[in-house]
């Protein structure tokens, strides 16, 4: 008999559980949360990105170097570059960064050079008729800032005795500026004025990708510079959606910092690291009532439900539903004959009708089931696949 202690610390323990349980139904039917994850899904679908015959794949060691993305942008933005097209696609970049606000005139840079590591500066843009420059700092691959970097390029800049209208910052994702470690208040104050930090992709139309390389390959007359900014902007597309969704999350972080809705996604959280073995034990909570024609079912490891205890001529056949976070994978095998010496399992398959519909896999065959879509549908297989198993074994 429970002390009165005891049954009330129960009754409480029971009212957490059905809270928590109630919040968690409430946050998983919450519409927001719903087209949030929806959002979120379709995003982490879009990241597989299969460049397929692509130049820059072939050199996939490469394109994840700093100085790659440099040295192929100075190329493209170089007037006397070998795309032979001249200032058009300079011209182009300039329209593009004054759209996001560069103070920059397009006829200060008409008798312009493109150079690369000037003074370790990634892409210096300068003038030798109106002494103007734009330097381009390259982080689409990451990489750190060197201490007091930008402010060093600036003054690199005006000793070489020409005026900086700009200083582009660009980013693979997202508008993260520069680290400051170091920086006077008067260096912040001019970088400020000048910065312009702009990421190559955002999957917005006034991204590096949407407004500057695809113009410039729809502009091209060059069969040989649309062929390469098309490549080039399939990269740039590829390294783009490998990293998360930066709005969604903002989104996110937003509703996620409303009411309880942090704890109700850590509890969510849990939940779903138990689901897995939840699913195991309801596999067998299911199947105990009717093992026919084996005599044992079991959890192994916690994401494994295995039947045994058939015995057929000299096998000892099995059966295994492995459980994965999205799928079920059913196996089939003779315990006796792991290296498939005799191949009487696949007698067995042969004997029921099931020979074409499994693979074989490390030693078992298999066959897989997806979760949650086609839980069912792998409850209805087995229970069909173990009355034949039960047929045939029984008249041999």
């Amino acid at each position: 008999m429970l002390l009165p202690v005891e049954a009330d610390l129960l009754e409480r323990v029971s009212a957490l559980n059905q809270s928590a349980s109630r919040a968690v139904r409430g946050f998983l039917t919450e519409k927001t949360f719903r087209d949030l994850a929806q959002k979120f899904e379709a995003n982490l679908s879009n990241r597989h990105v299969d460049l397929g015959f692509n130049l820059f794949a072939i050199v996939s060691d490469l394109y994840y170097k700093e100085n790659f993305h440099s040295d192929i942008l100075q190329s493209v933005l170089d007037p006397a570059g070998s795309h032979q097209e001249k200032a058009k696609f300079l011209h182009l970049f300039l329209k593009f960064i004054r759209s996001h606000g560069a103070k920059v005139s397009v006829s200060d840079f008409s008798k312009s050079q493109v150079v690369r590591e000037k003074g370790r500066i990634d892409i210096l843009i300068k003038d030798e008729t109106s002494h103007k420059a734009i330097i381009i700092e390259n982080k689409i691959n990451g990489a750190v800032d060197m201490r007091r970097q930008l402010p060093r390029y600036l003054q690199i800049v005006t000793d070489d005795g020409y005026t900086c209208d700009c200083i582009i910052y660009l980013r693979l994702n997202g508008r993260t500026g520069p680290d400051f470690d170091g920086w006077t208040l008067v260096e912040r104050q001019q970088v400020n004025d000048l910065i312009t930090i702009i990421p190559a992709y955002s999957e917005t139309p006034n991204d590096l990708l949407n407004g500057w390389i695809l113009p410039c390959q729809k502009a091209s007359l060059s069969q040989d510079a649309q062929h390469i900014l098309r490549q080039y902007a399939e990269l740039i597309k590829k390294l783009g959606k490998n990293i998360m969704n930066k709005p969604i999350m903002d989104d996110f972080y937003e509703l996620i910092m409303e009411r309880d809705n942090y704890q109700t996604a850590r509890s969510l959280r849990a939940m779903l690291d138990d689901l897995i073995l939840y699913r195991v034990e309801k596999l067998i909570t299911h199947f105990q009532i009717d093992l026919v024609p084996f005599s044992r079912i079991a959890n192994y490891n916690n994401y494994d439900a295995y039947f045994t205890g058939l015995y057929w001529k000299e096998a000892h056949l099995g059966i295994d539903i492995g459980v994965g976070p999205e799928s079920y994978e059913l196996q089939f095998w003779d315990r006796n004959d792991r290296p498939r010496a005799n191949g009487r399992a696949k007698s067995m398959l042969k004997k029921i009708g099931y020979a074409d519909e499994f693979v074989l896999k490390n030693d078992v065959f298999a066959k897989e089931f997806a979760f949650p879509s086609q839980e069912q549908y792998l409850i209805d297989y087995i229970t069909t696949f173990k009355k034949k198993l039960a047929v045939a074994t029984a008249s041999a």
